[in-house]
């Protein structure tokens, strides 16, 4: 896998992150389906990590550094879809949206670390 498709898959996870947002913030009303949030294998990013071009680009510590924390945040996304679909109170999915985020960030940052690392 080329660097730049590392590039893609942090705007397809950013993307992904987006709908999150403009749903908590009204923006768009969409039902999240939960076992699509919740599986880390699923979206661009993930099927990206299972691949043995993930592992031989990124090394075995992040590779799997990146893996715990993109199932971690899948988690978060599962739990912050089900509150969104529930329209659950606005404190609450705004607690959780903030973990979601800081999950979001710290992946991402990971991600270009060894993109650079690599590049």
């Amino acid at each position: 896998m080329p660097l730049s498709s590392i590039d893609q898959a942090i705007l397809a996870h950013r993307t992904w992150v987006v709908r999150f947002q403009t749903a908590i913030q009204g923006v768009n009303r969409e039902a999240f389906d939960l076992a699509t949030a919740r599986d880390d294998n699923l979206c661009t990013l993930g099927c990206w990590l299972n691949s043995p071009d993930s592992l031989r680009l990124l090394g075995d510590d992040p590779h799997q550094r990146i893996k715990v924390l993109h199932k971690t945040f899948h988690e978060i996304a599962g739990d912050l879809a089900e509150k969104i679909n529930r329209h659950d109170a606005l404190d609450e999915l705004e607690l959780l949206l903030g973990e979601f985020d800081n999950l979001s960030a710290q992946l991402i940052q990971l991600l270009r670390l060894a993109k650079k690392r690599i590049g």
